[in-house]
């Protein structure tokens, strides 16, 4: 799914469907491309090595903690969760695609953030 390509609720849903809510916290991301991808946080990791593993990210959401139904086929199922998460990330999108910053978003009230930021 990309963002600068009309992204759809149903490919939101499909990313959120493959994930295990239970298996652990989850990270959604965007590259600096547009690209939206989630990735599963290793056990045991702080969730601050995810930004310098990724050099390309652009924006992030606040990290899902595993169960609480954040990603997982339950998640996808809920239209309204999900359309609500879809607009968070074309708003955010706009605003912060190309600028030096990532933008994180804590509970969905993103905010830019410098990238030398701890």
């Amino acid at each position: 799914m990309n963002l600068d390509a009309n992204p759809t609720i149903q490919e939101l849903q499909e990313l959120l469907r493959r994930c295990d809510d239970r298996a652990g916290h989850h990270v959604l991301w965007v590259s600096k491309a547009g690209d939206v991808a989630i990735a599963r946080l290793p056990k045991n990791e702080p969730a601050i090595n995810f930004n310098e593993l990724h050099p390309e990210m652009q924006m992030r959401c606040e990290t899902f903690l595993a169960g609480n139904e954040y990603v997982g086929p339950e998640a996808a199922e809920s239209t309204a969760w999900v359309a609500e998460l879809l607009d968070s990330l074309l708003r955010e999108w706009g605003r912060v695609k190309g600028t030096p910053a990532v933008g994180y978003a804590d509970q969905y009230c993103w905010a830019g953030l410098d990238t030398d930021d701890p």
